[in-house]
């Protein structure tokens, strides 16, 4: 391999998670909003609603991350994070089970997201195809 070849695949590598203003002010909206969707569930208590914590996830993070993929990670984050205060809650203001679930659900469409879209997304915009 050339030394060209390897200086453009060095040169290509993305730094790894950091924190900025961006991502902070993003872990807060996601956490509000994550509050929000929470209450619904558990005002209405409705079958279609645990749903709406993976449409308010998925659709805003891959919106957000096409911008900054640090302020996708951001907003998940804030998402996850606001499900552990809210389990510990009374039911007026908050539930075991909502919160847990909120949490776990965030997590897993964090990690999917992340090793589907900026993993992939990564390794495919380093692929550069040379003329020999």
């Amino acid at each position: 391999m050339s030394s060209k070849i390897k200086e453009q695949a060095v040169g290509r590598l993305e730094p790894e998670f950091k924190i900025d203003v961006g991502t902070i002010i993003w872990v807060v909206i996601g956490f509000i909003i994550s509050w929000v969707n929470m209450k619904i569930i558990l005002d209405s208590m409705e079958i279609w609603s645990y749903l709406t914590i993976i449409f308010t996830t998925i659709i805003p993070t891959v919106i957000i991350a096409l911008k900054n993929r640090f302020w996708g990670y951001g907003y998940l984050i804030g998402f996850m994070i606001a499900g552990i205060p809210f389990s510990f809650f009374d039911p007026p203001y908050g539930d075991l089970f909502i919160g847990w679930y909120t949490f776990a659900t965030s997590f897993f469409i964090f990690i999917i997201l992340w090793l589907i879209f900026w993993k992939t997304w990564r390794s495919l915009s380093s692929i550069k195809q040379v003329n020999v």
